[in-house]
């Protein structure tokens, strides 16, 4: 049997996450190999990297076995791959999407999707045009707390859902490399890079919203706060999102959205329940995200399944907001 041969593009800290997550489904599967790495810093792919919530060791691998590039451009010319795996800066996550997809590679990459709509637009035009699947790294899509909610609402568990508040606060971040992140240009800001995750939440919850409002900041960094209300019928929803804050802040992710029959907050991935009758903590899976993320992405280009989970299309709806946004937020 000829294994689908794949590569990682972008060896910071989501690449190495990825890529401890693709050994353990290596072996499970039997029918993918990694054959190469592309990162700008060869010396960097075996060192360990701390990221903002957790650490990453590389310690026990043996990185002789794959063929290593600084270019991923020659490393589509040299090795024939099926797929590949992008953990790049936001702002090349379309020039190099695109160039793999056009080069025969299905695509996952994470999140954002890109940094303009015209972008988005065109990844997704790319796709169509040359039959190659994409998949952008939403990883909240997979997390207990968030399809805690999405189960109750599709079971109508608690009756209709009636408010919703999102919150996701950060520190400055200050540790991307060569401070990019920081570089609005680069990133889109906190609106794009980290705003979008409770965006895509709204989005993949309730729908796309008719109509946005949203005040922003520029203090500490251009595009670092946004302060937005969303109009539904029946359904109002909030969302903050700040990473212009000292550096001594912990990060800081909360939902509490209320239903006809129960008020269900989230704190950090802590899930209360409150009714009438009482509080409780429901009893979560304790599933890895990014693990099962990897699984469906592998899924449908491997075994031709669906995305179940993570469409594109959808996506799509949480840039069009997002964009919106920054469009209503302008300094």
């Amino acid at each position: 049997m000829d294994k689908k041969r794949y590569a990682i593009i972008g060896f910071g800290g989501l690449g190495k996450t990825h890529f401890h997550n693709l050994m353990k489904i290596e072996k499970q599967r039997g029918d993918m190999e990694l054959v190469a790495i592309c990162n700008e810093d060869l010396e960097a792919i075996t060192q360990n990297v701390q990221l903002n919530i957790t650490a990453v060791s590389m310690e026990n691998f043996d990185f002789s076995k794959y063929n290593l590039y600084t270019d991923y451009k020659e490393m589509l010319a040299k090795e024939k791959l099926d797929f590949v795996f992008i953990a790049l800066p936001s702002f090349l996550h379309c020039e190099v999407a695109v160039y793999c997809m056009e080069q025969g590679a299905d695509v996952y990459t994470e999140k954002p999707m890109a940094i303009t709509l015209e972008q988005c637009n065109l990844m997704m035009e790319t796709a169509q045009r040359t039959g190659k699947k994409l998949m952008v790294g939403h990883c909240l899509r997979f997390t207990d707390e968030y399809v805690f909610i999405k189960n109750a609402i599709q079971n109508n568990t608690y009756g209709k859902p009636i408010k919703a508040e999102f919150s996701r606060k950060s520190p400055i971040p200050n540790w991307s490399a060569g401070g990019w992140l920081l570089n609005e240009e680069k990133s889109g800001g906190c609106l794009v890079d980290m705003h979008v995750h409770d965006v895509d939440m709204m989005v993949w919850l309730f729908g796309a919203p008719e109509e946005v409002q949203v005040v922003t900041s520029h203090q500490m960094s251009s595009f670092e706060s946004a302060y937005a209300i969303y109009r539904y019928p029946n359904l109002s929803v909030s969302i903050i999102a700040d990473w212009g804050i000292q550096s001594s802040f912990p990060f800081e992710a909360k939902y509490a959205i209320t239903f006809e029959d129960a008020y269900i907050e989230s704190v950090n991935g802590k899930v209360t329940v409150y009714t009438n009758e009482g509080k409780f903590e429901p009893e979560l899976p304790g599933v890895d995200p990014m693990y099962d993320e990897v699984v469906e992405f592998l899924n449908a280009v491997i075994d031709g399944k669906p995305f179940k989970t993570a469409d594109v299309n959808s996506v799509k709806e949480t840039m069009k907001v997002v964009f919106r946004e920054k469009e209503l937020g302008k300094a």
